[in-house]
């Protein structure tokens, strides 16, 4: 089934809420894939926001073809291990379920997310906002859910045939975490994300991809 995946997630483990953000801050950079990954401090938080920044050449309909794809999820969402739709509202709006692997000794999270894809009718700028639904689905005992969480993917076409794609997420993993993972965490899971989403936009069941509600062009 075809759906929002989006994505979310491993959002990964930063603390949500509505406080004063410090500036956004560099903490990597690759220029042979054209992205940046940035983190910032959030006031009344130990965690991090991050965000990812990166340059593609190619199509709005190629990007919504692979976010819509929730079967290919776990293949370039960072350390997800398990991607499914729990209720397909519409076209556009989806509930999803995932869970996100976490090094030993701490445990993986998963998190129950609402998903909604819109396009803007005059940049055509195409956004994914997710955020967590926790009391959707029963607790697992087998997890820590993931309580507060929001973010978005934002892809906006550029000159030359080029897209710029923005993933940004803020959340509460819930539980604790050590300090060595909660700061790798919030820039791998931006870059390897990121890094094998350009993977993917090169398969050709995705660039060959007509999404009725999603334009290209003018």
């Amino acid at each position: 089934m075809r759906l929002l995946t989006v994505l979310i997630f491993m959002a990964s483990f930063s603390f949500s809420t509505h406080a004063e953000t410090s500036d956004w801050e560099l903490e990597k950079e690759e220029e042979d894939l054209q992205l940046k990954i940035y983190t910032r401090e959030i006031s009344g938080s130990s965690l991090k926001e991050f965000k990812g920044e990166m340059l593609v050449e190619t199509q709005l309909t190629t990007l919504a073809a692979l976010m819509l794809d929730s079967q290919a999820a776990p293949k370039w969402m960072h350390q997800c291990e398990k991607f499914e739709v729990v209720e397909q509202l519409d076209e556009r709006n989806a509930i999803t379920y995932f869970i996100n692997g976490a090094p030993w000794p701490v445990s993986d999270r998963d998190a129950v997310v609402s998903s909604s894809m819109s396009q803007d009718p005059e940049t055509l700028t195409m956004r994914i906002d997710v955020s967590v639904v926790a009391d959707y689905l029963p607790i697992d005992d087998d997890y820590v859910r993931i309580p507060h969480m929001t973010g978005f993917w934002a892809f906006t076409p550029i000159a030359e045939g080029k897209v710029k794609i923005v993933y940004q997420v803020h959340a509460d993993p819930g539980g604790s975490l050590p300090a060595w993972l909660a700061n790798s965490v919030v820039v791998d899971t931006p870059y390897y994300t990121m890094s094998n989403l350009r993977e993917m936009l090169k398969q050709e069941k995705y660039q060959q991809a007509e999404i009725p509600f999603i334009k290209n062009t003018h």
